[in-house]
């Protein structure tokens, strides 16, 4: 990075540090990075979501009367969490409790990616880099499969 997207990702990371979340709800599990501020902040919100490319920002009205409106910039999709926000807190994100904490949702991340994410498949046969369907196998090999079961069944 040059010295002044370095002085940037420093900012970041550390108002990451103060004011980020890292959270894992439900199951399946749903994965987010968030970091919520007041609306008069609005614009920081704003700045993360462009210099991230991912993500959204949410607004939404005071809870009680003496509170303010606030602002939250969310990154939920696992694509984008495991290709932008986790490389660039890997290598900004300062030593600190909020640094524990992110290693411990990065951990539970990377293993529900490993391990249990439903995302789309290539087909099992060699070469083929069409998504799979049933049985492992794509459209066209499935339909291939079925045809030669039929043809051995039922003779030609």
């Amino acid at each position: 990075m040059r010295p002044a997207t370095e002085r940037v990702a420093d900012f970041v990371s550390g108002f990451v540090v103060a004011e980020g979340c890292f959270t894992r709800t439900g199951s399946p599990p749903k994965f987010t990075f968030s970091l919520a501020l007041g609306a008069a902040d609005a614009t920081t919100c704003t700045l993360l979501k462009s210099l991230f490319g991912v993500g959204f920002v949410l607004r939404s009205p005071r809870r009680k009367p003496h509170y303010d409106d606030e602002v939250v910039f969310q990154v939920r999709r696992m694509k984008d969490l495991l290709t932008v926000i986790v490389p660039f807190m890997d290598e900004h994100l300062p030593p600190s409790y909020k640094r524990v904490q992110y290693k411990i949702w990065r951990a539970e991340l990377v293993d529900y990616w490993d391990h249990r994410a439903k995302r789309v498949r290539p087909c099992q046969v060699p070469g083929c880099a069409e998504p799979r369907r049933a049985h492992g196998l794509c459209r066209r090999h499935l339909y291939l499969e079925e045809r030669d079961r039929r043809v051995r069944r039922d003779g030609p």
